[in-house]
């Protein structure tokens, strides 16, 4: 069988367990048995409360034994465990729908949960527990149709996964921001400046600009300074730098008979190298940090060329690592200064980021993360209670078909809520390429912090609202028509006892004429 969560995996387990030994003990204890002598009581009371009526018993019998059938046929299908029905932990998965970043998602059991909820948390249940058969019908039901609605919709793109890998790409290594930080103060600031002083209006700069974005400039990897002649590739770091060996045709300001350590490239090698170039660095940093984030770029943008991907990875994870050089701005994600990609040209656009629109997204960004990974985590602790209780309201219903239909339109419900989230996971991740159509623009997003705020917040609280209010919907209709269906039936089985009532009213009614007649003679 198939559940809708990781969570759900052991819960289900659980909840039927727990099921399982409430039942025995309301069966120890004989309550189980008080519903059938309420319907003998309440048979043998409303005839005799009319009168002494021979017909009037006849149909009281008749009422008794259709109750009895129905209570004892609600014991058999909906309360008592049976052995035709286990839910065993070996037959229990979970696959994940698929996405465009993972196509063949790895079904999870409880054997191999791809999870941590079976390590410690979840042990010491049992191996199969028995279900009654009228439950495990519904539940077979709801998930079958979940998921068969689930892979009948589009696959959608995870846009969202893509943002949340890409806010977790950073620098974790101090060697790194170390070099980070020489590069930006020897390289980029001497070859912004220049820039900002000279402003060129060529042919190539332009092209260059028309290719890249207006912001290339503002960015330490910038094909300005990469591909123009008199930015990167006549600039090189005041001090030697680690791994880079030693030039004698570049190194000139040492003596080549006593060599240093290390070399000093040019500021175009330094970033651009394939093997030790900081751009590469960046980039592995990136996998590191962040499971393969580099992938994930190709992946969502194939159609750009994989220098603009690389470029790309390194920018997000610059925009990740603030600064090192100045010692108010080493805290992570920190907006306050112009960062590793904006600089001082740009710090008037950063400090306008940083206001309420900033701030306000910030905060609705790590809401929105933290209210979509509760949600299966609720849905799965919500049916566990559910499956848990499930024998007191057996019981105390009296053994109802009624109580039947209307549990499992509970259970249904609440598991059909998968098929909403996908479905407004789906709209998100649509409303997402619609409002980002290039491409390239949606990877700046994550590059870029403050300029697409007020379009990421509007997202965000549409598909928070998706989220929830979907939910609420369908339950609110469900819940509508649960107690609908629990007056038809209830309508339909009232003529069943509308005979006995009758006939006791008859009785009494007889009963007092008699007794009138009687006190007429005396």
């Amino acid at each position: 069988m198939s559940v809708d969560s990781y969570l759900e995996l052991f819960t289900s387990l659980f909840g039927w367990t727990f099921y399982g030994i409430l039942w025995d003990v309301l069966v120890s204890t004989g309550i189980v048995y008080l519903p059938f002598l309420g319907i003998l009581i309440d048979n043998w009371r409303e005839p005799a409360q009319g009168g002494e009526v021979g017909h009037a018993s006849g149909l009281s019998l008749r009422r008794m034994e259709i109750e009895l059938f129905i209570a004892l046929l609600v014991v058999v299908l909906a309360g008592q465990p049976a052995a035709l029905t286990p839910l065993n932990a070996g037959t229990l998965s979970y696959s994940p729908p698929p996405t465009l970043l993972n196509s063949t998602p790895t079904t999870a059991t409880v054997a191999a949960p791809q999870s941590t909820y079976g390590t410690t948390g979840f042990t010491g249940s049992a191996a199969t527990v028995n279900v009654p058969v009228w439950w495990y019908g519904v539940i077979a039901l709801s998930s079958g149709l979940n998921h068969a609605i689930v892979e009948g919709l589009p696959t959608v793109a995870d846009m969202r996964t893509f943002e949340q890998q890409a806010h977790l790409a950073t620098i974790a290594d101090p060697r790194l921001r170390q070099e980070v930080s020489d590069f930006f103060s020897q390289c980029y600031i001497p070859a912004r400046s220049k820039y900002q002083t000279e402003r060129p209006n060529t042919a190539a700069i332009n092209g260059i600009i028309t290719t890249y974005g207006a912001d290339d400039p503002d960015w330490m990897g910038s094909h300005v300074y990469r591909d123009t002649a008199g930015y990167y590739d006549t600039l090189r770091p005041a001090n030697q730098i680690t791994d880079w060996a030693y030039n004698a045709a570049r190194d000139t300001e040492y003596d080549p008979t006593t060599p240093p350590a290390w070399g000093k490239p040019y500021c175009k090698q330094w970033w651009e190298d394939g093997a030790i170039g900081l751009r590469e660095k960046l980039i592995n940093e990136a996998d590191a940090t962040s499971a393969g984030f580099s992938g994930l770029v190709v992946a969502i943008a194939p159609a750009l060329a994989s220098e603009q991907q690389n470029d790309a990875v390194a920018k997000t994870v610059l925009t990740n690592a603030p600064p090192s050089w100045s010692s108010n701005e080493l805290i992570a994600n920190n907006a306050s200064g112009a960062g590793l990609v904006n600089t001082a040209g740009s710090i008037v656009k950063g400090g306008l980021a940083t206001g309420g629109v900033v701030t306000a997204s910030a905060l609705f960004s790590v809401t929105m993360t933290a209210v979509l990974q509760s949600l299966p985590m609720v849905q799965a602790i919500m049916l566990l209670g559910i499956y848990a209780l499930l024998p007191l309201v057996v019981v105390l219903s009296r053994y109802s078909i009624a109580m039947m239909v209307v549990g499992g339109m509970a259970i249904f419900t609440i598991k059909f809520w998968t098929v909403l989230w996908y479905l407004a996971m789906w709209v998100d991740q649509n409303l997402i390429l619609s409002m980002y159509p290039d491409v390239n623009v949606f990877l700046q997003i994550f590059a870029n912090p403050g300029e697409h705020d007020a379009k990421r917040m509007l997202l965000n609280m549409i598909t928070t609202s998706l989220y929830l209010g979907l939910p609420l919907l369908w339950s609110g209709m469900m819940a509508w028509a649960g107690v609908n269906i629990g007056r038809s039936i209830t309508a339909a089985t009232s003529p069943l006892a509308r005979p006995a009532d009758d006939a006791g009213r008859q009785g009494g009614s007889l009963g007092k004429m008699a007794v009138s007649k009687g006190m007429k003679k005396k």
